[in-house]
């Protein structure tokens, strides 16, 4: 068992402003002497930060250890904790935040219909920053070059990054990899999200056309609601304890190196180096794993699900995850103890080459150590379940039928169809209260077994009927609705001209509620209409704008 100590330690910091300010921000049509406001911008982040411009904590002394001492500088300066910076269209260049630790978060975050781009962005020594609607690519900048998109540091000089969220973010090598070999692949594709921080939430990002997706290896953080779309190394990692990754997507895995691509790994490291340690504590719930979606797509190799080798792992939960893949390694934990994968979903990407077929396994550690006290419940697998003694495994079920159990294997909506066995025949034993798009559990008369739970009057649709309100509005309204089923989402609104205004979603999404705001902006009282579309199954309907 591990054993954690508490130190409580009181700390004197000024407190945040009661009330916060808004600056913004105009790469193109901004000056720096200006006030900031909206009428006089401010040009770009960096320049405002170099130029002193945000009052904030720095180390009293380097180098920084975490509960070291703080000192107040640029006392004064009009952008303090809890402000935010409103970014306009326009290219900000590479951007560097670095010994800024506030009281509170400072928000940079896209004004509405504005598309702000960042080559890089890059986090030493800092704390509390709030990252939110920001393009990042190099493919922007007058020169490309392969780089981390977001890194979040601990720096052995300027100290720990911690309480750094990053949310619906837009992040891609380049738009189209059409012409890429897999030499350009290998050379020019640049990981999305490396965190080495605590307490960082990383949501609701899209991450494309990159290396390796989204890493965090810093205690206590969230990964959730991401997808990561075309990669070369790894879609996922979680290298620290007790960090969660929840329902984000990971597909199109591009073979161009000798990378083992997993869409999740983990690996301990102590004293005596990789596999020498325990990683503590990691939820992986309702995450979606495809190896690929098109079959004739360039540079398509294996790919392994979730791929932990190097334990020990001890009282993660693995529950209502869908890993379709074409590699032995669906699931697997090498060197597990107190660990439960609970109503997963694990298939075989490729029926016709079943040698390499995915399986769930819990082994030993690498030295031979066993693993202990795991269990292996409510899952659906293709090849087999490889459990060494001693785990408990009951009410799982092999399925080698697609059609007579899956909505439609074929455009990745794996609800259960209505007469699959898997249909009221698992347990509630540490079963999880929820499926992976949100429904409770039983639906039935007992719990299913997989990731979905069968619910008969969902099976022909993969979307609730939209919910907008107020309607009429005056300022904005609220888009609502609940995707059923991972699907390729379009929500678009329309004027009465049937010209488009706005473009909210526009990729592949996982089951759960989405709430979109349709912001008045400078439209004109009137009719408008919003266009939902998911796969085939389409809904449209009429929003009234009064000023």
């Amino acid at each position: 068992m591990k054993i954690i100590y508490f130190l409580t330690v009181i700390i004197s910091v000024v407190p945040p402003p009661l009330f916060s300010s808004t600056f913004y921000l105009d790469p193109e049509e901004g000056i720096l002497s200006n006030d900031g406001s909206s009428e006089r911008p401010w040009t770009t982040v960096q320049e405002v930060l170099d130029s002193n411009l945000v009052e904030t904590y720095a180390p009293f002394e380097y180098p920084y250890m975490e509960g070291d001492s703080l000192t107040l500088i640029n006392e004064g300066a009009p952008v303090k904790a809890g402000d935010t910076l409103i970014c306009r269209t326009g290219y900000y260049g590479s951007l560097h935040i670095s010994r800024n630790f506030n009281t509170d978060y400072i928000t940079i975050v896209a004004e509405e219909g504005n598309t702000p781009v960042f080559k890089n962005i890059r986090f030493t020594g800092t704390r509390y920053w709030y990252l939110k609607g920001l393009t990042i690519t190099p493919s922007s900048a007058p020169e490309y070059e392969n780089t981390t998109l977001i890194s979040i540091e601990w720096h052995d000089w300027s100290g720990p990054s911690t309480y750094i969220t990053v949310e619906d973010c837009y992040l891609h090598s380049i738009e189209n990899t059409f012409f890429w070999s897999a030499e350009n692949w290998d050379e020019l594709s640049c990981t999305a999200i490396s965190s080495q921080g605590k307490h960082v939430i990383i949501r609701n990002n899209y991450c494309k056309n990159v290396n390796f997706g989204i890493s965090s290896s810093g205690d206590s953080c969230l990964v959730e609601y991401n997808t990561v779309e075309n990669f070369a190394g790894d879609g996922l990692r979680g290298l620290r304890d007790y960090n969660t990754f929840q329902y984000n997507i990971v597909k199109n895995s591009y073979d161009v190196n000798g990378n083992h691509d997993d869409g999740f790994q983990s690996w301990s490291v102590g004293e005596g180096g990789v596999g020498t340690d325990t990683v503590w504590g990691v939820i992986l719930r309702g995450n979606t794993i495809i190896n690929y979606e098109d079959p004739n797509q360039p540079h398509r190799g294996t790919l392994q699900g979730i791929g932990c080798f190097d334990g020990f792992y001890a009282d993660w939960i693995v529950e209502n995850n869908v890993v379709i893949v074409n590699h032995y390694h669906g699931i697997t934990l090498s060197g597990a103890v107190n660990c439960r994968i609970t109503n997963n979903t694990v298939l075989d990407r490729d029926t016709t080459d079943s040698d390499i077929s995915p399986w769930i396994r819990v082994g030993n550690h690498k030295d031979g150590s066993a693993s202990v006290g795991c269990i292996v419940r409510n899952n659906i697998y293709y090849r087999s379940l490889s459990i060494d003694s001693p785990q408990t495994e009951d009410h799982n079920l092999m399925v080698r039928n697609y059609d007579s159990n899956f909505v439609d294997f074929g455009q990745f909506d794996f609800r259960l169809k209505e007469g699959s066995p898997a249909i009221d025949a698992g347990t509630r034993n540490l079963a999880p209260a929820i499926d992976i798009r949100g429904t409770s559990r039983p639906q039935g008369s007992l719990y299913d077994i997989g990731a979905y739970e069968y619910a008969a009057e969902e099976e022909s649709n993969f979307f609730s009927p939209l919910i907008i309100y107020p309607n009429p509005f005056n300022t904005f309204t609220d888009i609502t609705f609940t995707l059923l089923t991972y699907g390729d989402v379009h929500l678009e609104i329309y004027n009465s001209s049937g010209a488009k205004i706005k473009e909210y979603v526009d990729h592949s999404i996982t089951p759960r509620t989405y709430h979109y705001t349709f912001h008045r902006e400078n439209f004109g009282s009137g009719v408008y209409f919003v266009y939902l579309k998911v796969n085939n199954q389409v809904a449209s309907k009429k929003v009234i704008l009064v000023k």
